[in-house]
């Protein structure tokens, strides 16, 4: 399988284009068609795909939204949702 290439700050800030950018790690930075950015956090929970909003871009930079996913990853992984 092939590798996701993760999201640069660089890259982040000049996407403008609709649609979800995966940055690894089931982080995602979503891109709404009115231009506004949001990081989305995409887990599966008793066999159904769920998203979670992390927060507005640029309110969470990329390292910030990064660590809220890895935070959630341990709560999944705890058992707490």
């Amino acid at each position: 399988m092939a590798e996701i290439e993760r999201l640069s700050a660089r890259k982040v800030e000049s996407l403008n284009a609709p649609g979800y950018y995966a940055d690894g790690d089931r982080l995602y930075l979503q891109v709404s068609p009115s231009g506004t950015k949001s990081w989305i956090f995409r887990y599966t929970l008793r066999g159904r795909t769920r998203d979670m909003g992390l927060g507005p871009y640029p309110t969470f930079s990329l390292a910030e939204a990064r660590q809220r996913a890895h935070t959630q990853r341990q709560v999944l992984a705890d058992g707490k949702r």
